[in-house]
């Protein structure tokens, strides 16, 4: 029987408004001059610059030193600055908003239901920090359905370097042969071939561009249990 780790963003939940709630709370508390639209989109831009870059270089950030840095980079625009213990304030409440906007996608918990009576073994392997994951499960019902979670904080390596993969397959204590990754995520298309890990890509966007064929492209997670039927 094949093991299924879980990424959690792009497959099981998608953050709904987040770079706005991001922007308003960074507006409200700092009293910036700036539209919400404006600022939300600065916002998002220097998040998925900062998280880019990191990816490339390979270098992990907690989600928390992530938001500290995305915080940094946005205020020079206005000739701003905090202190360390302001950074942190701001690390910690934007790290809250990705677990107060999540919303599941609609196909989720009928498919995880299904595959846990199915008696597949399910794991979550995430880039997210632990301690948020389990609270974005736990706001969703779903932690009850999973055998544990590997995260990035907990391996100090993010997606797509080997480690966090490894460590994964060692919590389970199964082969690569054993396992099948399930995500959204480019990460894990690109980290997976490293260790010959078959990955089932779940397409939420179609303007995803794929460097490398996944094992599986599916469009809904109600496809996996036929896809495991298939494979046993």
């Amino acid at each position: 029987m094949k093991t299924l780790f879980f990424e959690v963003l792009n497959t099981l939940i998608r953050l709904n408004n987040f770079e706005v709630e991001g922007a308003r709370l960074i507006r409200d508390e700092l009293n910036i001059r700036a539209s919400l639209d404006d600022l939300a989109r600065q916002f998002r831009k220097e998040w998925d610059d900062k998280y880019s870059m990191l990816i490339s270089k390979g270098v992990y950030r907690s989600l928390r030193q992530l938001a500290r840095e995305t915080m940094i980079s946005l205020l020079k625009k206005y000739s701003l600055s905090l202190s360390p213990t302001e950074l942190d304030y701001f690390g910690n409440a934007i790290s809250s908003l990705i677990v107060e906007t999540s919303e599941l996608y609609p196909d989720v918990v009928n498919a995880v239901d299904k595959l846990s009576q199915m008696g597949t073994p399910m794991y979550i392997l995430t880039n997210l920090d632990n301690d948020i994951a389990k609270k974005i499960l736990l706001r969703n019902n779903l932690l009850r359905y999973f055998k544990g979670v590997v995260s990035s904080d907990l391996t100090k390596v993010g997606k797509p370097a080997i480690k966090i993969f490894q460590a994964a397959l060692n919590r389970a204590g199964i082969a690569s042969s054993d396992a099948l990754i399930v995500s959204g995520l480019v990460e894990d298309v690109i980290g997976a071939k490293f260790l010959d890990l078959k990955v089932i890509f779940v397409r939420r966007t179609s303007d995803v561009q794929l460097p490398v064929k996944p094992f599986y492209e599916i469009t809904t997670l109600t496809q996996l249990p036929e896809i495991l039927e298939k494979l046993e």
